[in-house]
């Protein structure tokens, strides 16, 4: 069984039990079990799947294509056991799927005898495979243990799950990491793209989830964390369309020495479809490459995806932060959505465009100073030089009545009680003011900036911001 075909196979399943949970309405328990049994001959891996969601309808089992999964080793049989119940269901039902078999194919699906419910109502799938162990099994539970992880980074929780895994041989050992999942301590009535925000933090400060124990000092350096969200709909209903949410975590520049906040050009990008982790789509991608980062100070170099299929996007010239990552979640409004489409919420690419814009603009305006557009940043070099004539001019002339109204404007009490470097300093201070807050205004708005030595209140909330594609507008100064 290829490496690619047991991922996809296994990711689809994780997906449907998801799916199944999520229709249930009430918490649910997504449970794995993966046993490598190396006694048998030849070694064999086990691996259960199983939810107390909805009962499966069958009919997703359908995509299980050999024209989607190719099944070119010829190791696996290509068999699933299949258990499910509805919780209005008598019987408990059992179903053997070949995947093998063409759709077409009368011995493609073969129901086996049920056993009759004998106490309490309930309702859940479980599908169990055996495959002949690989060469590369341990890159495939590594594999395992972080796509399990990034699950962690949604952190719904409506859904409480657990992985196990075990070794069967000779030296017998069980890895259970169920505790350290479902370490969840969040409010219930927190919004979903806040439960992404402290799931991506989380996921970023532990290395990008390692299995390896959590690195105690950048835990410690949680306050280098800087937060943006986002959230696009495509649609005022309340119960349909589609949603993206958009987190991004940045941990600044730090201050002391640290494995994790090295200075890093690339930020990893993690992407999600209906609470399920899957590899991003070409229409997102697209999505990322038209956004002009360069009004947030940043200058795209490239992209790839890594080993684990996330995309990774490389800047020309790092120096704002140590380390970014982004995630991107698309899902329908409705959850019972599922139970009518066996689609997948595609992601429209405006709508990826537009959450993390909006991400990135709350970075921005939370932040001040920090993400400024490259023109402006441009423009911010000159000031300490603009700051040191404007104070010459002042200090030089004679006409102390002139004095007198620029240290009120300065709030000084006369340019006599202050020396050159504290006017100088004054000045400098309102000039980034008005550069930064000038940026951060629409593109219609940025020729009316404020008087230099008039502006109150340089830093009060204002408009969203919304950049202009590829245009640079000039900051106008007026004195």
């Amino acid at each position: 069984m290829e490496y690619s075909c047991l991922r996809k196979v296994f990711q689809t399943l994780i997906y449907w039990s998801i799916q199944r949970c999520r229709i249930s309405g009430s918490l649910c328990r997504l449970s794995v079990s993966v046993k490598r049994i190396r006694d048998s001959n030849p070694p064999l891996m086990q691996i259960s799947i199983s939810d107390t969601g909805v009962g499966s309808s069958l009919v997703e089992f359908e995509e299980l294509d050999t024209a989607l999964i190719p099944l070119s080793n010829a190791k696996w049989d290509g068999m699933l056991l299949i258990t499910t119940t509805g919780v209005h269901d008598k019987d408990i039902c059992h179903y053997q799927l070949n995947i093998r078999e063409a759709v077409s194919s009368r011995t493609r699906f073969t129901r086996l005898p049920p056993t009759y419910k004998t106490c309490g109502i309930f309702s859940g799938t479980e599908v169990c495979f055996s495959t002949p162990e690989e060469e590369n099994i341990d890159d495939f539970m590594v594999w395992v243990v972080g796509f399990f992880h990034k699950i962690l980074v949604l952190k719904d929780p409506d859904i409480v799950v657990e992985l196990s895994v075990e070794q069967i041989g000779n030296l017998k050992s069980k890895n259970d990491l169920s505790q350290e999942i479902n370490d969840i301590h969040l409010p219930l009535m927190l919004s979903s793209v806040d439960h992404l925000a402290s799931g991506l933090k989380e996921y970023a400060l532990k290395h990008g989830n390692s299995p390896d124990k959590e690195c105690q000092t950048c835990y410690e350096s949680r306050e280098h964390l800087k937060v943006g969200k986002g959230v696009a709909s495509n649609t005022g209903n309340m119960n349909t369309g589609k949603i993206v949410e958009a987190v991004i975590v940045i941990a600044a520049v730090a201050s002391h020495p640290c494995c994790w906040m090295a200075n890093c050009s690339t930020a990893q990008v993690l992407h999600f479809q209906d609470f399920t982790p899957c590899t991003m789509s070409l229409s997102s991608l697209n999505a990322l490459s038209s956004i002009n980062w360069q009004n947030y100070g940043l200058s795209l170099k490239e992209k790839h995806v890594d080993a684990d299929g996330n995309i990774v996007l490389e800047w020309e010239m790092m120096t704002l932060f140590a380390r970014m990552d982004i995630a991107i979640h698309c899902y329908h409004r409705s959850k019972v959505t599922a139970k009518y489409t066996r689609q997948r919420s595609t992601p429209d690419r405006n709508l990826v465009k537009k959450a993390v814009k909006v991400a990135l603009d709350d970075l921005k305006a939370n932040n001040i100073g920090l993400f400024l557009s490259s023109h402006s940043i441009k423009i911010r070099e000159n000031a300490p030089e603009l700051s040191r004539a404007i104070a010459g001019l002042i200090l030089s002339s004679n006409d102390s009545e002139f004095q007198d109204e620029c240290a009120a404007l300065l709030g000084l009490p006369s340019v006599n009680s202050g020396t050159e470097g504290l006017i100088e300093s004054c000045i400098h201070e309102k000039i980034v003011g008005i550069i930064e807050l000038n940026d951060k205004k629409p593109k219609e708005d940025r020729n009316s900036a404020p008087c230099l030595f008039e502006c109150e209140n340089l830093y009060e909330e204002d408009a969203p911001f919304e950049e202009g594609e590829g245009a640079e507008e000039d900051n106008m100064l007026d004195f």
